[in-house]
C-alpha cells in the first residue's frame, strides 16, 4: 500500500510543479501588457464620449443614456487607476516610454468638448473635480519625475503635453463652476436691471403711438434684450403670477402682422418659431453640459490654440526622438496612437464646432469681448461659413428628440390585468421600490410634416383674447376655455357645475387625473359608438389625436416627473388604478382580454374601456348628473373638502365628467346639429391646452435643466416660445418677417 501512495503523491507533486510556471507566466504577461491596455481603454472611452455624447441631447433612449452614463463614470475611474499604475511601471528597464505616458492621462480627465457634465450634480461638485485635478497633477508629476530623462526632446515633448493636459483639465472644470445653478441665477439677477430699463423703454414707446417692427428694431432697447430667452427658463424659476401687461402691448403689432399672412405662410413662421426655440435651448445644453461656449471666448479660443500647438509640437518631437534612439515597439504605436489621436480629437472638435452651428461665432459671449465682431464672421465665412450653409441645407440639425412621452392610466391597468408589467415580481418591486410600469410609457414622433400638436400649440399663443387685460393666461387650467365655450355656445350646457368643479375645485393634479380618465372614456365611447370616425372630418380627427395626447403628456409630467405632485395625488392614482383593476377583474367571467379582443377588434386599451363601460357606471351617471339648466357652469359656492376627494372613489368623479361632456353632444343631436363630437372634443382639446400653459411656468428651471440632456421636452419649447412671442416675454428676432420671403 505505502509504494502506491508514493506514487499518487508523485502524480500530485507533477501537476503542482506544473501550476506555477503557467501562473508566472500570466504575471508576466500582465506586467508586459497591463498598462498598455489601461491607456488604450483610457483613450478609447475618449473617443466614444467624443462621437456619442451629442446623442443624448437628441434621443430619449434610455439604452443610450446608460451607455453614456457607464463611458462617463469609467472615463475618470479609469484614468484615475491608470495613473497610479503609471508611478509603479515608471522607470522600469521594460517599460521606457511609460513617463510620456501621464500628460495623457490628465488629457483624458480634462473630458472632451462635447461632454463636461453628464448630470448638473457633476456641476455642482466642481469644487471636487478641483480637488481631483490638484491630486492628478502631483501625482503625474511624481510619475514623471521618477522616470530617466533618455533625451532631451522626450523631455520638451513630456513638458508640452502637461502643459496641454493641464489646459484641458482646468476647462472642464471652470466650465463646471460656470454651468452651476448658483452661478446662472447670479447671472440671470445680474442683467436684471438692463432688462428693467428696456422693459420701461417698449412701454414708452408703445403708449407713444404703437410699436411696430421697425421702430422696435432700432430702439435703444433692443440692445439690452435677453439674447437668450431658453438660458432665463434654466437659470430661474418662471413666476406663475408673472405680469405680461407689457407683452400685450409689444405684441399687438406682432399678432396683427402674422394674422395678416396666408395660412401657408402662418404655419412656415410657427415653425420657423418652433426651430428658432430649438436653437435658443441648444445653446443652453451647450452652455451646462460642454465646452463649446467657453472655446468662443477669447480665453477658451486662445487656450484651445494653445493646446493644439503644444500637442503637435509633442508629436513632432516625439518622432525626431524616435528616430535616433530604439525603444520597445509596443511602447512607441501606444505612444503614437495617443499622441495622433489626441491632435485629431483636436481637429475634430474645432471642425465640428463650426460646421454645426452657423451662429456660433455670433454669440454674445464672443461679440461683446471683441471691438470688431464684423471681421470675425467675415473670417469664419471665408473659412467655414459656406460649408456651413451647405451642410444645413442638406441635412438640419435636429437639437432634440422631437417625441411626445406618453402615460397612460389604462394602458397600465391593461398591462398589469394581463399579467405582463414586468419581469420583477410584484412583492419584490413594491419591496425595493422599482417602477413596474415602465413598459406603458411611450414616446410618440412630433415632426415638422403632421405637427399638428405643435401647430394647436403655437396658435393659442397668437390668440387675440389671450391678451385681454382681464384675462390670466398661464393661472387658467381649463375654466377661460369653459367660459368660451358656453360663452359662443346656444344650448344649454348639462352638468357645467360637474366640469367646473373638476377643474377649480380640486387641486391641479386630481384634476389632471379626473379629466385623463374622462377623455378615455369619451373616445373609446364615441369609438364604440361609431361617432368618431363616421363623418370623415380631418378636424375632428385632429382634435381627438391632440387631446389624447396633451392629456397623456401631462399625466406623464404630473405623475412620472412629479411636477406639482402631490402625495394625496399620488394616492388618487393608486387608488384609480386598483377601482379599474377591480371592475376589470369583476367582468372577467363573462369575458376574457383576448375573447373580447378577438370578438369585437378591439386592442388591449379598448377592451379595458369597453369593460368599464359594461359597468353601467357612465350611464348612471348620466341620469344622476346630467339634469341642470344653463346656470349649472357658474362656480359652486360650495366646495369640495380635500378630505372628501380622498374618501371617494375616483372612477365615478370622472365618469361623471366623462358623462357631462357626453351630454354636451347629446344636446348639439337633439338639436339637429352635426357637430356634435367636434364641439365637445374642441371643449376637451382646449382645456387641456390650457392646462400645458398652466403647467409650463411651474415646471421649475430644474425640471428643464435636467431633461434637456435626455432628449429634451415639449413643454421646455413651448415655454421658450412664450418668451419669444408672448405672453411671458418677447424677442425681437421674431419680429424680422422679411426673412419669411427668404
Amino acid at each position: 500500500m505505502r509504494p502506491t501512495k508514493m506514487r499518487n503523491c508523485e502524480k500530485v507533486g507533477n501537476l503542482h510543479r506544473g501550476n506555477p510556471k503557467s501562473l508566472v507566466d500570466a504575471e508576466y504577461l500582465l506586467d508586459e501588457w497591463e498598462i498598455h491596455c489601461l491607456i488604450l481603454v483610457s483613450f478609447s472611452l475618449q473617443v466614444f464620449l467624443f462621437f456619442s455624447a451629442g446623442i443624448r441631447r437628441r434621443s430619449s433612449s434610455q439604452v443610450v443614456g446608460v451607455l453614456i452614463w457607464l463611458s462617463y463614470q469609467s472615463a475618470d475611474s479609469v484614468a484615475v487607476f491608470v495613473l497610479g499604475h503609471l508611478a509603479v511601471h515608471a522607470g522600469g528597464p521594460s517599460h521606457q516610454l511609460v513617463f510620456l505616458w501621464a500628460p495623457f492621462v490628465l488629457l483624458h480627465l480634462g473630458g472632451q468638448d462635447t461632454i463636461t457634465a453628464f448630470s448638473m450634480q457633476d456641476n455642482e461638485l466642481w469644487t471636487r473635480h478641483l480637488l481631483t485635478f490638484a491630486q492628478q497633477v502631483a501625482l503625474a508629476v511624481y510619475d514623471v519625475a521618477k522616470s530617466p530623462w533618455p533625451d532631451h526632446r522626450l523631455l520638451s515633448a513630456v513638458m508640452l503635453m502637461f502643459l496641454s493636459g493641464c489646459i484641458k483639465y482646468a476647462e472642464r472644470t471652470l466650465c463646471l463652476a460656470t454651468a452651476r445653478p448658483a452661478r446662472l441665477m447670479a447671472d440671470f439677477l445680474g442683467g436684471f436691471k438692463d432688462r428693467i430699463s428696456s422693459i420701461k423703454e417698449m412701454q414708452k414707446i408703445a403708449r407713444e403711438g404703437g410699436l411696430g417692427s421697425s421702430r422696435y428694431l432700432s430702439s435703444r432697447a433692443f440692445t439690452n434684450l435677453s439674447l437668450n430667452p431658453g438660458m432665463d427658463v434654466m437659470s430661474t424659476d418662471i413666476l406663475p403670477n408673472y405680469d405680461w401687461s407689457v407683452s400685450r402691448d409689444i405684441f399687438s403689432d406682432l399678432h396683427s402682422k402674422i394674422r395678416r399672412l396666408d395660412p401657408s405662410r402662418q404655419r412656415q413662421y410657427f415653425l420657423k418659431a418652433y426651430r428658432f426655440a430649438e436653437e435658443r435651448l441648444y445653446v443652453c445644453y451647450q452652455r451646462l453640459y460642454t465646452k463649446a461656449l467657453f472655446r468662443l471666448t477669447p480665453p477658451g479660443a486662445l487656450l484651445h490654440l494653445v493646446a493644439f500647438l503644444s500637442t503637435s509640437a509633442a508629436t513632432a518631437l516625439f518622432y525626431a526622438a524616435n528616430k535616433q534612439t530604439y525603444y520597445r515597439r509596443a511602447d512607441v504605436a501606444v505612444s503614437y496612437v495617443l499622441l495622433a489621436g489626441a491632435v485629431t480629437l483636436e481637429v475634430s472638435s474645432f471642425l465640428l464646432s463650426m460646421l454645426t452651428r452657423l451662429d456660433l461665432w455670433s454669440h454674445p459671449a464672443l461679440c461683446s469681448c471683441v471691438e470688431n465682431p464684423d471681421a470675425i464672421k467675415c473670417v469664419f465665412c471665408v473659412t467655414c461659413g459656406n460649408c456651413a450653409v451647405l451642410l444645413r441645407r442638406w441635412r438640419p440639425p435636429r437639437h432634440w428628440s422631437r417625441k411626445l412621452a406618453q402615460y397612460n392610466v389604462m394602458s397600465r391597468c391593461a398591462q398589469q390585468a394581463s399579467g405582463d408589467s414586468s419581469l420583477t415580481p410584484r412583492c419584490i418591486a413594491n419591496r425595493m421600490g422599482i417602477e413596474t410600469d415602465t413598459a406603458t410609457m411611450e414616446r410618440v414622433p412630433l415632426t415638422d410634416g403632421d405637427g399638428d400638436l405643435m401647430l394647436f400649440v403655437i396658435e393659442k399663443l397668437l390668440d387675440a383674447d389671450a391678451m385681454l387685460a382681464d384675462s390670466d393666461f398661464t393661472g387658467s387650467r381649463g375654466e377661460q376655455a369653459l367660459r368660451k365655450w358656453t360663452a359662443g355656445s346656444q344650448l344649454e350646457a348639462p352638468g357645467g357645475r360637474i366640469l367646473w368643479e373638476s377643474l377649480r375645485e380640486l387641486d391641479f393634479p386630481t384634476s389632471v387625473l379626473v379629466w385623463h380618465i374622462a377623455t378615455d372614456v369619451c373616445f373609446f365611447s364615441s369609438a364604440a359608438g361609431g361617432t368618431t370616425t363616421n363623418s370623415g372630418d380631418e378636424a375632428e380627427k385632429k382634435k381627438t389625436t391632440i387631446s389624447r395626447q396633451l392629456s397623456n403628456y401631462i399625466m406623464y409630467l404630473v405623475f412620472k416627473c412629479g411636477v406639482m405632485r402631490t402625495s394625496s395625488s399620488q394616492f388618487l392614482l393608486v387608488k384609480a388604478h386598483d377601482e379599474v383593476l377591480h371592475l376589470i377583474k369583476a367582468g372577467k367571467d363573462q369575458d376574457g382580454d383576448k375573447e373580447l379582443q378577438h370578438k369585437t377588434g378591439y386592442t388591449r386599451d379598448e377592451a379595458v374601456v369597453a369593460r368599464l363601460l359594461k359597468s353601467g357606471l357612465l350611464e348612471r351617471s348620466r341620469q344622476q348628473e346630467l339634469g341642470g339648466g344653463p346656470d349649472d357652469v357658474a362656480p359652486s359656492n360650495s366646495s369640495v373638502s380635500v378630505i372628501q376627494v380622498l374618501s371617494d372613489q375616483v372612477l365615478p368623479r370622472a365618469f361623471k365628467v366623462a358623462a357631462a361632456l357626453d351630454g354636451i353632444q347629446i344636446q348639439v343631436r337633439q338639436g339637429g346639429g352635426d357637430q356634435a363630437a367636434a364641439s365637445r372634443w374642441d371643449l376637451i382639446a382646449a382645456v387641456w391646452l390650457e392646462m400645458l400653459y398652466y403647467v409650463g411656468p411651474r415646471c421649475g428651471a430644474a425640471f428643464h435643466r435636467d431633461h434637456l440632456n435626455t432628449g429634451g421636452e415639449l413643454i421646455t419649447h413651448v415655454l421658450v416660445l412664450m418668451y419669444i412671442i408672448g405672453p411671458l416675454g418677447y424677442h425681437a428676432s421674431m419680429l424680422n418677417f422679411e426673412s419669411l420671403n427668404t
